[in-house]
């Protein structure tokens, strides 16, 4: 690949030794593994656990060679094996017989947490035996070194936003060119169906995403249908029993419907993606769909046609359809759960004022109305 794309490109076999004897040395790795692994350990056992835990991690990230090898040892034997035992009930995926081996793809979900959507859709890949994908990150989220390095050491390209208007459509640019030539070289990417997630529950894609991703190829005379088929383009359906963020959301939620906005904290992006990765989710369902195909006039159809796709394919949990019946006021799914699946879902919020916990009701039930719209 031209280095013309080092600024947005992850990281290279070539630089890993330099990114891990870095990421060795910082606190925040070690902080990380005590509270993921060793949360309910005695507090005078922490000096002599950050010891020893100093002494392996260093040990084994400076013996990482590729990213291969970290995404391998690291990140799935290690983290996620982590997060899938101590957070999760259950952890599912179906449809992956719509993909082939050797074939590159472009992935595009919904997006519910900032960093284990595309984390656990790489899990299933790499367990069945398809190519990792390369995920698209924002740069809004670069929040230190530390986080950086981690994003492009786990195969991720930058999506650089919050530019003036001509940097923008440069960038746009760029980005659409680096989408291309991935796809070119055989290997698939991932990206989100829209810029941020989808807080509300309503899982939406963002027509300017797919045109994005044509800019680049608009004047090779490729037609926008012809380009969207050429891409294999794969909805994926990702759904959470429960979301560790709920709570935040609704409250971010409610601040912009009673005060007009929401004042984003400077470290707010950094305890969402602690949560996500800490907090309790119960069942996780991963629903891989045919790639898109057919006639495609513009962005709009094309979106709408992948929407239909993730909605449809949504694996609706009983908190789905608790939190549609409370925030209707109706029995309509009651045969869907039941007396205690209700309770331990409404104790999830019943610290919330009444306003607040409405809107997280009908967060949960969303996914059940677009259901509903698109069968």
């Amino acid at each position: 690949m031209n280095d013309v794309f080092k600024e947005i490109r992850p990281y290279r076999d070539e630089e890993i030794p330099e990114i891990m004897r870095r990421m060795a040395d910082h606190p925040w790795i070690l902080n990380g593994i005590s509270q993921l692994s060793f949360k309910r350990l005695p507090r005078f056992m922490g000096p002599v656990l950050k010891t020893i835990l100093r002494y392996r991690v260093k040990r084994k990230l400076t013996s990482i060679r590729t990213v291969e090898e970290f995404q391998r040892d690291i990140i799935v034997k290690e983290v996620l094996e982590r997060i899938k035992a101590k957070t999760l009930t259950g952890l599912s995926c179906s449809g992956l017989e719509n993909i082939e081996h050797n074939s590159a793809y472009v992935y595009i979900s919904n997006h519910r947490d900032i960093t284990l959507d595309s984390a656990f859709l790489n899990y299933f890949l790499y367990e069945k035996g398809f190519g990792i994908s390369e995920i698209a990150f924002g740069d809004n989220l670069l929040i230190n070194d530390l986080v950086s390095d981690l994003i492009r050491v786990n195969r991720a390209f930058i999506v650089k936003r919050n530019l003036p208007i001509r940097e923008q459509i440069k960038a746009s640019i760029e980005l659409s060119a680096y989408i291309w030539d991935t796809l070119q070289h055989k290997r698939s990417i991932w990206i989100a169906q829209r810029e941020g997630r989808a807080k509300d529950g309503d899982d939406r894609t963002n027509p300017a995403i797919l045109k994005m991703m044509y800019l680049s190829q608009r004047k090779s005379g490729v037609s926008f249908s012809d380009f969207i088929n050429t891409c294999r383009i794969v909805p994926v359906s990702i759904s959470y029993e429960f979301d560790p963020c709920d709570r935040m959301k609704a409250w971010e939620l409610y601040r912009k419907e009673v005060k007009g906005g929401h004042q984003k904290g400077r470290f707010e992006d950094l305890v969402s993606m602690y949560a996500g990765i800490t907090g309790f989710k119960g069942r996780l369902h991963y629903s891989f769909c045919k790639p898109l195909s057919g006639v495609f006039d513009n962005e709009k159809a094309a979106a709408e046609a992948l929407d239909k796709a993730v909605h449809t394919s949504y694996r609706l949990w009983p908190s789905n359809y608790i939190g549609y019946d409370h925030y209707h006021g109706t029995g309509k799914y009651a045969g869907q759960y039941t007396k205690e699946d209700e309770d331990f879902f409404i104790r999830r919020f019943r610290r919330l004022p009444e306003a607040v916990r409405r809107i997280a009701y009908r967060c949960y039930g969303r996914p059940v109305e677009n259901m509903e719209e698109d069968q």
